[in-house]
């Protein structure tokens, strides 16, 4: 059974939401919302320990709130919208007239999208979004290789990597034992110098697997300035859709 709770945190109260399971044995997690703090805890739990749990985690729930409530609002997939490739955000225009399939096409600067006149608004958005997942998704099997082959030589010599576009959701990129780069299609939303930072990342790993300060000097050493790309990175991920 569900119950409620709160705290006084500085001149801020942080309301909760108590979810007890039996399925769960020790382990206390804390979900955070714009409008919600979920504490999924044991059913044994007691309601002073969970209080103490959120007591412990309130500048963390804060700062939580603070980045979600940063985030922009959700793409309406209109004409006037704007969708990010490479570094650049460029104007979308949904066009109804001269329907013949469902796609998007990138033209003079601005996306194009050839979409079904009468369909509900809600599926539009949703046919749009799909069209744009699929497109950046070929858009970044078509470059990041190149990205990739671009450092190859100056970051792992001849390891030659196989170069994967995945949908990974908690990271833009990762490198595998077997040497396999996998990266995350919304990479081609970046600018190319924070491309460049990610694909150097992981190119590094092929020689050290850790982050040990001996990975973090290769990675410096072809990008002295990798600490205000990876601030940037942070940033820039904040603001983007998806």
């Amino acid at each position: 059974m569900n119950s409620h709770g709160s705290i006084q945190h500085g001149d801020v109260t942080i309301t909760y939401e108590v979810v007890r399971s039996a399925r769960r044995h020790k382990t206390i997690h804390t979900q955070v919302s714009l409008d919600n703090v979920r504490v999924l805890a044991p059913a044994v739990a007691s309601d002073l320990e969970l209080e103490q749990v959120v007591r412990e985690q309130a500048r963390w729930i804060l700062e939580r709130r603070k980045i979600l409530s940063a985030r922009p609002a959700p793409k309406r997939y209109v004409t006037g919208d704007t969708m990010p490739f490479l570094g650049r955000d460029f104007k979308l225009i949904v066009d109804t007239d001269r329907f013949l399939r469902p796609w998007i096409r990138f033209e003079e600067d601005r996306f194009l999208f050839d979409a079904p006149p009468d369909i509900g608004d809600d599926k539009r958005r949703e046919m749009i979004r799909r069209a744009f997942v699929d497109w950046y998704w070929r858009e970044a099997e078509e470059h990041l290789p190149d990205f990739v082959a671009d450092w190859l030589p100056f970051v792992a010599g001849h390891a030659s990597p196989r170069v994967l576009v995945r949908d990974q959701r908690r990271r833009w990129a990762s490198c595998a034992y077997d040497r396999t780069l996998r990266f995350n299609w919304r990479t081609v939303m970046l600018e190319p110098e924070l491309i460049d930072y990610l694909v150097v990342h992981e190119l590094a790993h092929v020689t050290v697997r850790n982050h040990s300060k001996q990975f973090w000097d290769l990675v410096a050493y072809h990008l002295p300035d990798v600490k205000e790309r990876r601030r940037r990175l942070k940033e820039v991920e904040r603001r983007l859709p998806w």
